[in-house]
């Protein structure tokens, strides 16, 4: 058996091997998912073949496990790096005694990028990554959730951990929620003060290195590349729609931004909140506002060293994320700057929105 780089000729077998681990259980995917692999690895702007997806081919030339790479730059202190993040980790049932996942992974961890990530790792990826040298990035591991009507996101949220009980309230959560209405106002966020707009790429650049002065870690983003993640991530509508405000204070100084998928009547994800620490308070003001305008009931997002104490003060609830975010570097003074928090790493530098599993594909 050997390991060697993704081509786009193995696209078919290592579809057929997704659909068939990771989605419906059929050997037979969807006309559409070879089509969505060959973008999301072969043609997005970082796509580098020095940090190749990998396969596991058999000694019959079979694809029996696969892992696909993406890629991002980033600067730090200055520095570009190249770091990668890892997704779509699957080996077929029949091999799984042969430790082709780990094995995968560990080839994978060998290559020439600064940095590795994942954000979307089970348990058991977590202990084949942390046996490989890898570490687990706890404070990224913690889960926020801001509710404007509890008992409607009660029943989203718990749909997944007690469907029973979720099936029961959902149907009367929204009385629930109008006859509770003295919590209702106490959750209702107060009106944000100074201004908010649409954050374009051309915005998100121009404001990148004051918006994230002090870290030593941050996207290194241009107008095209940034576009490009954007529309992609606007893609996956099974999140809700995407919104990205650009929030000014009073005085039209930049207090930072936000982005978020919002779901009118359920619960909101929470992909990026960049500000400066003194102003990360004003722009969460924007965001619940924002949030609780367009229907959402809950958001959901991901902690950041720098939300710890605003959130605080706002209504918000820490809980264990579903995924474990992990990180694996050569790099002390990499691994520094993410563990201690001076690094702009979010969800919309990994891999957690990606639709591989929500499209239909047909």
């Amino acid at each position: 058996m050997t390991i060697r780089p993704l081509q786009r000729s193995d696209l078919g077998q290592v579809t057929s091997l997704y659909e068939h681990v990771s989605r419906s259980g059929s050997r037979t995917p969807p006309p559409g998912l070879d089509r969505y692999f060959e973008q999301s690895f072969f043609e997005q702007p970082w796509a580098d073949p020095q940090i190749p997806s990998l396969v596991y081919v058999d000694g019959d030339e079979a694809i029996v496990g696969f892992i696909g790479s993406s890629v991002r730059p980033l600067d730090f202190e200055g520095e570009t790096i190249r770091m990668a993040f890892s997704t779509q980790l699957v080996a077929d049932p029949s091999v799984r005694k042969r430790a082709v996942g780990a094995f995968l992974l560990k080839a994978y961890l060998a290559g020439p990028q600064d940095m590795t990530i994942t954000d979307e790792a089970s348990d058991e990826v977590r202990r084949m990554w942390e046996g490989l040298g890898g570490e687990t990035v706890h404070l990224a591991c913690i889960g926020w959730i801001r509710p404007f009507r509890p008992w409607i996101a009660a029943a989203e949220l718990g749909a997944r951990t007690r469907p029973g009980l979720a099936r029961t309230l959902r149907p009367i959560a929204p009385a629930l929620d109008a006859a509770t209405r003295v919590l209702a106002s106490r959750l209702a966020p107060d009106k944000p003060r100074g201004t908010s707009e649409e954050l374009t790429p051309a915005l998100l650049v121009e404001h990148l290195p004051e918006v994230a002065k002090g870290r030593r870690l941050r996207p290194a983003y241009d107008e095209s590349t940034v576009g490009w993640l954007l529309r992609e991530v606007e893609a996956v509508k099974s999140h809700g729609t995407l919104v990205r405000r650009l929030v000014r204070h009073e005085t039209g100084e930049v207090a930072g931004w936000f982005v978020y998928y919002a779901k009118r009547g359920g619960v909101g994800q929470v992909l990026q909140i960049a500000a400066p620490e003194r102003t990360v308070g004003p722009v969460l003001d924007h965001l619940f506002h924002d949030a609780e305008s367009r229907g959402v009931t809950a958001l959901r997002g991901r902690m950041e060293a720098h939300l710890r104490e605003p959130l605080s003060t706002r209504g918000c609830y820490l809980r264990r994320s579903d995924a474990w975010a992990l990180i694996h570097s050569s790099r002390g003074d990499v691994l520094h700057a993410v563990h201690s928090g001076r690094a702009l790493l979010t969800r919309l530098e990994g891999g957690w929105w990606m639709g591989h599993h929500l499209f239909p594909f047909d």
